[in-house]
Parts: C-alpha cells; structure tokens; sequence
C-alpha cells in the first residue's frame, strides 16, 4: 500500500505542477498575442490548446479520486 500511496503523491503533485505551469503558459500566451498582435484566430488555437491541458488535469485528478476512494472502501 505504501508504493501506492506514494505513487498517488508524486502523481498528484506532477498534476498541481502541469496546473501551474498550464496556468503560466495562458498568462504568457496572452501578453505574447497582445504585444505580438497576434490574430484572434492563432489566439484561439492556443487557448484550445491550454483548455485541452486542463482538461486533462481535470480527467487525471478524477481518476485519482475515484481510486483514492476505492481504496478506502477496501
């Protein structure tokens, strides 16, 4: 159990990790297209993109939580 337990941590914390810097990418992709004018077209490609990540995050967090909870009912 205590390989699973740590395989949850280093997972969860890869995730909070993917979260921040996802979250960093956006900030930076806003200003690059306001500095660069960059047209609403490419903007949107790249937030898809950004969506796409935290989507993932998202669907690996729930996945975590199912089995974390999986766990405790034995």
């Amino acid at each position: 159990m205590t390989k699973q337990n740590d395989k949850l941590s280093r997972d969860g914390r890869r995730l909070a990790l993917v979260s921040v810097l996802c979250a960093f990418a956006f900030i930076a992709i806003e200003a690059a297209g306001t500095i660069y004018g960059w047209s609403n077209q490419t903007m949107g490609l790249l937030e898809l993109g950004i969506a796409a990540v935290f989507l993932w995050v998202f669907i690996q967090a729930f996945r975590m939580w199912r089995l974390r909870q999986s766990e405790k009912d034995g």
